[in-house]
């Protein structure tokens, strides 16, 4: 039985434009034939911040004997909907548009961490209890999804559900949602199916035939139906949790909604505490288990990059970095156990290291080595596949002495959160805060962009796409070829708008070519610096084979464009060009143009990147 601890007045109208995004509710669709695409139209967006959002816009209830839901201050996500043992309801904003191809939904949700009282150990996550769910005036008809993807529907036209963790056994995971954490949950329901983002990545794409069951039945309920509730709406009550940033769509939504929101929206909490840049103390006498860098934490399949300048006592081989992943948990905390513990010196321990192994390279005269790392340049990349970690750390000396360790294990299931911080032991390290980021992996359809005999005419030959969220940066690599004859013929960057090329809402920033030229909307007031550049006739020599890097780095509206070719013969090109677009919250593309060229993109260095000090 469910009631209400307090009673609410019914909104007579849902009028709130407050949290509204849409401008045009009821706006149709143009007639069949005259549209290429449906219009991405968000018409509902909740924030629950003070400013933007009406607390009479919802109603709220709680469980028989349970805690009212009420909005509340969270350390992450500023205000919070929390549903301690109650659930909340608001007017259905789908009733005044027209839906299109489906109807999603994003949000932020985390479950509580529940604990046996007895046993005091952890409890499965809630896998019953309805996140969302769509219903009637009285109840008889609904359709709600929960944790584990287990969608139900129950309508006058019929019947259907899907993962329903008591029945289908393969589904009973918490493959969604580890509780005790925030993730990023993108729904959408389509007229043959639906599938389910959890923090930008697909674990759900269900397809269903029509002659099993008509889902466009489920996309009409869900958009006729004049009510939608948070945290109810399955036979069980909803356990604990919290819901932040929900947006409804009248239609199916892009990647770009797919993917998690940047650090600086709210989203997920890469560095603990404030920036430690210089880790130790500088006379290196940090005692080993005392000095510690901030705790660095990753998602699933998440990857890092950490880049520093190493300083050591040299008395032994130990006294460098080390480097510890954990589970996501303060040290020593309740919870908290290390996956491993790795050094410099290839060495290390852990509940996850006997099952590991090491490859390296350079290693062997461990005098030189003690010398080599006063003042050597690290990389050490934290890479996560699944359940598999990877660690690849690379000194470089001051002499030019090379050090490469690489140790790879399985920490966990994959699915959850994870810490890694550095540890100091007679040694400091200080890191570039520039190069030192979270990473995402882009991955790759075409790795060759035009043909190889650099026949190809402008504006034939594309690579993928690559969209940029706001607050993130993008770093692509890649060997350029070219036929030799003009300045131009080599790679050409376009970053425009997040729309198909020639599409609806296409527009483009900027084009800028690799021989300080471009044109575009924003182009005309931006900057050029340049490196290296002046004789035209070795620059086209030196770009057969060269190795580019560009980096795309987005700062509020401003956008800055870094490119660096190295030739065969050592000779560098850089260009740096830097304009405002748009007004910075919006996601934008980049794609390369090849004119006369070709090139080979690099798939392991291409990604996005978020710094993780600012």
């Amino acid at each position: 039985m469910k009631t209400r601890k307090w009673p609410v007045p019914i909104l007579a109208a849902f009028t709130v434009l407050s949290f509204w995004a849409c401008e045009d509710w009821g706006q149709m669709d143009p007639p069949a034939g005259n549209q290429k695409n449906p219009k991405l139209e968000q018409v509902a967006k909740i924030t629950f911040e003070d400013k933007d959002f009406d607390p009479q816009s919802l109603n709220y209830y709680a469980y028989e004997g349970g805690d009212i839901a009420e909005i509340e201050d969270d350390n992450v996500h500023g205000k919070a909907l929390h549903l301690p043992d109650g659930y909340a309801r608001m007017f259905n904003p789908l009733n005044s548009v027209e839906v299109q191809n489906g109807v999603s939904l994003t949000f932020w949700v985390k479950q509580a961490l529940r604990i046996d009282e007895e046993t005091e150990e952890e409890l499965e996550p809630d896998l019953v209890g309805a996140l969302f769910s769509f219903q009637n005036s009285n109840g008889t008809q609904r359709m709600f999804l929960t944790a584990n993807g287990w969608l139900k529907y129950e309508g006058v036209d019929g019947e259907y559900e899907v993962n329903n963790p008591e029945t289908n056994k393969v589904s009973k995971n918490p493959l969604l949602l580890p509780a005790g954490e925030w993730h990023y949950m993108a729904i959408t329901v389509r007229n043959d199916g639906y599938s389910i983002h959890v923090d930008g990545k697909q674990r759900i794409d269900k397809t269903v035939q029509k002659s099993n069951f008509d889902f466009g039945k489920i996309v009409q309920f869900m958009a006729g139906t004049p009510y939608i509730y948070i945290g109810y709406g399955s036979d069980s009550p909803t356990q604990e949790m919290w819901i932040d940033d929900i947006s409804i769509y009248r239609n199916q939504i892009t990647d770009s909604q797919c993917q998690m929101p940047n650090i600086g929206e709210g989203a997920f909490e890469y560095l603990v505490g404030d920036p430690i840049i210089t880790v130790g103390a500088e006379d290196n006498s940090a005692a080993w288990w005392t000095v510690f860098s901030n705790y660095f934490r990753m998602p699933a399949d998440g990857n890092m990059k950490f880049k520093f300048t190493n300083y050591t006592s040299g008395a032994g081989n130990w006294n460098n970095w080390c480097f510890c992943l954990c589970t996501d948990a303060e040290r020593d905390g309740n919870g908290y156990a290390e996956y491993f513990v790795i050094r410099s010196d290839l060495y290390g321990w852990g509940d996850s290291y006997a099952s590991g192994t090491w490859t390296n390279e350079g290693y062997g005269d461990w005098d030189a080595f003690r010398a080599d790392m006063e003042g050597a340049e690290v990389t050490v990349t934290v890479q996560r596949n699944g359940a598999t970690a990877i660690v690849e750390a690379i000194a470089k000396a001051i002499n030019g002495n090379v050090y490469k360790e690489t140790f790879t294990t399985t920490c966990g299931d994959g699915t959850q959160v994870v810490r890694g911080f550095f540890i100091m032991d007679g040694s400091h390290i200080v890191f570039d805060t520039e190069e030192t980021a979270a990473l995402t992996t882009v991955p790759l359809t075409k790795t060759t962009i035009g043909a190889e005999d650099c026949s190809a005419a402008w504006w034939t030959e594309f690579s993928d796409y690559f969209q940029i969220p706001v607050g993130q940066n993008l770093h692509l690599e890649f060997e350029n070829h070219t036929n030799g004859t003009g300045n131009w013929n080599n790679w050409n960057l376009c970053l425009c708008t997040d729309a198909e090329r020639n599409g609806n809402g296409y527009a483009e920033y900027f084009v800028i070519r690799s021989d300080l030229y471009g044109w575009g909307d924003s182009y005309a007031s931006g900057t050029w610096t340049s490196e290296g550049y002046g004789d035209w006739d070795a620059f086209r020599a030196d770009m057969e084979g060269a190795t580019v890097v560009i980096d795309i780095q987005r700062n509020g509206t401003t956008v800055t464009a870094i490119a660096v070719a190295t030739s065969k013969n050592g000779n560098v090109y850089k260009e740096a060009f830097v304009t405002d677009c748009g007004d910075g919250n919006q996601t934008v593309r980049a794609f390369l143009i090849v004119d006369g060229a070709h090139l080979k993109m690099d798939n392991s260095n291409c990604y996005l990147y978020t710094p993780l000090f600012k």
